[in-house]
């Protein structure tokens, strides 16, 4: 695995402790915007203030867990990626169907229900590699960057904040342009610090325009020093009702954290080319067990952050030793309602021109991992309607999700995953007669570089292979060609050439091309022929052609019985 270039601190590597810490700080800053989330959800359910400490709190000890397990990569447990979990609004809607139909204390038996489902789904992802293509890891992190957007934009344009509207773009543009230019025209410390200086300009610029209410300030106050969480503070019990919405709810999150862990794959690998399913299987594995966990804690459901990847991939720095004192900065938070309170008190456009800058690495990341790869019309249909369906969802798909029939509800709570659960099953359905074998026969006379040109590129889109890999595959292929005809090496038959019979074979590894002929062999050279050879022996420059063959493929072997060769081209993708 080699290191990109904008990574100043890879995986592996130790940053100083001060950047470490600073880094950490940012990261929470970050992944504080979602603490939110944990009192819009008590206020739903209804729960009292020790009720709702208790939920903040328990989630943060979940995260601190969930961090270190995904980074610590022990027992066949964690990606080993840096890769934080934070908890989604798009689980409410599941939560707060169990809430209606259970009650309270089942909505965190359900938590550990779609934790075990996340687990067994991250067992079946591993067999699905011919559906979890890289088309559609690409289209779980786009929707995730569009989702990001939309939420930031929400953010940003809430009328209400009580601001006025300029004093709200003004704070946008204040917060959003640091981050930017810190980002973009400064290297070093401060690029590695560019979202955290971009934040704190924006609280800055908050407190100096009075744009933070009187009564966030007095909620401020009044939040106690130190809490001590009690898990099962809540309740706890278990319904067979809820495993519908939680089986789907597991799935949701599996798939959203099968996008982010593709992210941080691809963030972190210069020469990154398909998901490592292994670890992409480790790192929800380690997503589920932390939400089982958390179950019993009685927190929110949580999954891998896009954003905090992101802004990771973005500031320069993914080492994973940035994860454990992230994680020990959630558990110190955790008993400390000051501090969870204080990330609520920002301004909405704060936070949405924050999330505005995550949004952008992470959507471009997943259009791009997209278009790495051919597409033919199955994987364009399937991926284009999940798209749709994706980014349509909070302007027309949400408002059904009340009126909709009840197992379709737990569907229809977030357009993530709604997007990505559509072009996975299209995917399976669009296998049916997809094979991965091909076939045809070409006059060695009368075909046309085109013609070949035109078959492979047939395969490579319905195949979803990469670009450059199917241009090394057409030119080695019509180099074959051109040895066989221009040295005289097929069998003539009735005063004709024999015809060549070509086959591709592709799987997740390799482009595979097979050239059978009838007639004589050539020397495949892993060395090419001397100067004195090419001007004295007649043989050399077929030799050489041979050489150049066997330099354009990642390997080439033919072989011969009789006057029936084979020669075997295979690209590894």
């Amino acid at each position: 695995m080699r290191t990109p270039a904008t990574i100043i601190y890879g995986t592996d590597d130790k940053p100083p402790l001060r950047i470490l810490l600073g880094l950490a700080l940012q990261q929470m800053s970050f992944l504080g915007v979602y603490l939110v989330i944990s009192p819009l959800f008590a206020r739903e359910l209804g729960l009292n203030p020790e009720q709702s400490l208790q939920l903040v709190s328990a989630t943060l000890l979940a995260s601190a867990l969930g961090v270190v397990l995904q980074t610590a990569r022990v027992y066949g447990i964690g990606s080993g990626y840096f890769c934080p979990l934070q908890a989604t609004s798009s689980t409410f809607a599941g939560l707060l169907l169990v809430k209606t139909h259970s009650g309270l204390e089942a909505v965190f038996g359900m938590v550990g229900v779609v934790g075990a489902a996340q687990m067994a789904f991250a067992w079946l992802f591993q067999r699905l590699r011919s559906v979890l293509t890289v088309q559609v890891a690409g289209l779980a992190v786009l929707l995730i960057g569009l989702g990001l957007g939309h939420y930031a934009l929400k953010q940003m344009l809430d009328t209400g904040t009580g601001m006025a509207g300029q004093q709200q773009g003004l704070l946008c543009a204040l917060t959003l342009g640091t981050m930017v230019a810190f980002n973009v025209w400064s290297s070093g410390v401060l690029r590695l610090f560019s979202a955290f200086l971009g934040l704190l300009a924006g609280f800055i610029s908050s407190w100096l325009m009075d744009a933070i209410p009187a009564s966030a300030w007095a909620t401020f106050y009044d939040a106690p020093l130190f809490y001590w969480p009690r898990p099962m503070n809540i309740g706890w019990s278990f319904d067979r009702q809820a495993l519908w919405p939680a089986i789907i709810t597991g799935l949701f999150l599996a798939l959203h954290g099968f996008g982010a862990l593709v992210a941080a794959q691809r963030f972190n690998d210069a020469d990154w080319k398909r998901p490592d399913l292994q670890l992409v299987k480790q790192g929800i594995l380690a997503e589920g067990l932390t939400n089982v966990c958390n179950s019993f804690l009685n927190g929110l459901p949580l999954t891998s952050s896009g954003g905090a990847v992101s802004l990771a991939a973005s500031t320069g720095c993914t080492s994973r030793y940035l994860a454990y004192w992230l994680a020990v900065i959630m558990a110190v938070i955790a008993f400390m309602p000051k501090a969870m309170v204080f990330w609520q008190i920002l301004p909405l456009p704060v936070m949405g021109a924050a999330l505005i800058f995550l949004a952008s690495f992470t959507a471009l990341s997943g259009l791009q991992m997209v278009a790495s790869r051919l597409l033919d019309n199955r994987k364009i249909l399937a991926l284009g309607i999940g798209l749709i369906f994706g980014v349509s969802y909070e302007a027309i798909l949400k408002p059904l999700h009340h009126d909709a029939w009840i197992p379709l509800k737990a569907l229809l709570f977030s357009g993530v995953s709604l997007g990505i659960f559509v072009a996975v099953l299209l995917s399976a359905v669009f296998q049916i007669k997809n094979h991965t074998h091909k076939q045809r026969r070409f006059d060695p006379l009368h075909s046309s570089l085109n013609e070949v040109i035109a078959f492979l590129e047939e395969q490579g889109e319905s195949w979803g292979a990469r670009p450059e890999i199917v241009r090394r595959a057409e030119h080695a292929t019509w180099q074959a060609f051109e040895i066989l005809t221009e040295y005289g090496l097929l069998e003539i038959i009735d005063g004709k050439a024999d015809k060549i019979h070509l086959q591709t074979i592709f799987n997740e590894y390799t482009f595979t091309v097979i050239v059978n002929y009838t007639g004589k062999p050539f020397a495949l050279l892993t060395q090419p022929p001397s100067h004195d050879d090419m001007l004295s022996d007649t043989d050399a420059v077929l030799e050489m052609a041979g050489y150049m063959l066997y330099r354009l493929a990642d390997q080439a072997k033919l072989r011969v019985d009789g006057a029936e060769c084979e020669l075997r081209l295979i690209f590894n993708d």
